[in-house]
């Protein structure tokens, strides 16, 4: 079950499942996560592991603070970060690559701390943020990429149902589209 709740007066968004809290990276936390990363450990009722956020988005948050900071629109990225609700842990993110094409495509990739979480989360995280993203009128397609030995990908962007569309070197792009409703 998918509960969508916005809260505050700027509306920011809540994804929540059984067992999980999807939520937006704020600029104040991205801010925190590059340069109060102790002090937010103490303050935070948020457990940040160790591990997160991944290599990758350490690499992306100074742009993506730009990005928030500057309030461009052809900017438009997202930060997610996936939060164990009980456990009040993140575990992982997702990130959105812009905002969707002309066409309603937005490409996304994930990260999930598996020796901390089983392959259920993955799937519960991205079933509930695919299902968000396809509700917004302008997503029809979502892309995401792994590559070729990546086996806990490719079985969860199977049981996701989406569709392997083309291989280059050994990356593997997948896709899945919104199913017409009319």
């Amino acid at each position: 079950m998918i509960k969508i709740k916005k809260r505050g007066e700027n509306g920011l968004i809540e994804i929540l499942t059984n067992r999980l809290m999807i939520i937006p990276c704020s600029l104040d936390l991205a801010k925190s996560l590059v340069f109060h990363r102790k002090e937010l450990n103490k303050r935070s009722p948020i457990e940040f592991p160790y591990y997160w956020p991944s290599p990758f988005v350490k690499s992306f948050l100074p742009y993506y603070i730009e990005c928030l900071e500057s309030d461009e629109v052809e900017h438009d990225c997202g930060l997610w970060l996936i939060i164990l609700y009980e456990e009040k842990k993140i575990i992982g993110d997702i990130l959105m690559k812009g905002k969707p094409s002309k066409e309603g495509m937005v490409e996304l990739c994930y990260h999930v701390e598996e020796k901390q979480v089983d392959e259920t989360i993955a799937y519960e995280a991205m079933d509930a943020f695919i299902d968000w993203l396809t509700y917004q009128k302008s997503v029809k397609k979502v892309v995401m990429e792994c590559e070729e030995q990546q086996k806990k990908s490719i079985r969860l962007f199977n049981k996701l149902g989406m569709i392997c569309m083309k291989k280059e070197g050994s990356f593997l792009m997948w896709e899945i589209q919104k199913k017409d409703l009319d």
